[in-house]
């Protein structure tokens, strides 16, 4: 989630700069600037693709921690035969049971290691489309309304009066696109 954050003031803050250059190279005045500030924590509530993704995100990262929950009880089951197995084992029996343990151990652990890398994926990939979806719907917002500066509210601002908070119409562009399609989509 702080990810997603990042990203939407990433790209606000792009966004900001770009907005910042003006063609003629001259310096308004503050009486001419039209600027605005987005609230991000709200701006993730109010955008509905958004919520959607962190669902589907949710849901993978659920499915994930129940299948490691089930290898962490059967490494326990394991462990649990092999200390009860101990004592009636031979030297070289209780080796090849240690081994073979250490071996169901190391499969655990390289399988925790792969979903925690999967899931770092998807988060990445969900961030990467959310980044594009704010950039293109802060663009268009950028434009239709004019704006010279749109602030970070969070990250750069102290105050702002309520008449300049973009976010309601931030999330009402982003509502507005179509949703990018993924890998899934295209079967």
């Amino acid at each position: 989630m702080k990810t997603v954050k990042t990203f939407l003031i990433a790209s606000a803050a792009i966004m900001m700069a770009a907005s910042c250059t003006s063609g003629s190279g001259s310096v308004a005045s503050t009486d001419e600037i039209n600027m605005g500030y987005v609230r991000l924590d709200s701006l993730t509530q109010l955008y509905d693709y958004h919520s959607e993704l962190v669902g589907q995100f949710e849901s993978t990262a659920k499915q994930m921690e129940a299948e490691l929950i089930r290898g962490q009880q059967n490494l326990q089951a394991e462990y649990e035969v092999l200390q009860k197995a101990a004592p009636s084992l031979s030297k070289m029996e209780l080796e090849r049971a240690q081994m073979d343990f250490q071996r169901i151990n190391q499969q655990y652990q390289a399988l925790e290691q792969q979903r925690s890398g999967e899931l770092a994926q998807e988060e990445a990939k969900m961030n990467a489309m959310v980044k594009e979806q704010v950039d293109k719907a802060i663009a268009q917002l950028q434009k239709d309304m004019n704006m010279d500066l749109i602030f970070v509210f969070e990250s750069n601002l102290l105050y702002g009066s309520d008449a300049l908070d973009l976010t309601s119409k931030l999330a009402e562009y982003l509502n507005k696109l179509e949703k990018p399609s993924t890998e899934g989509d295209k079967e």
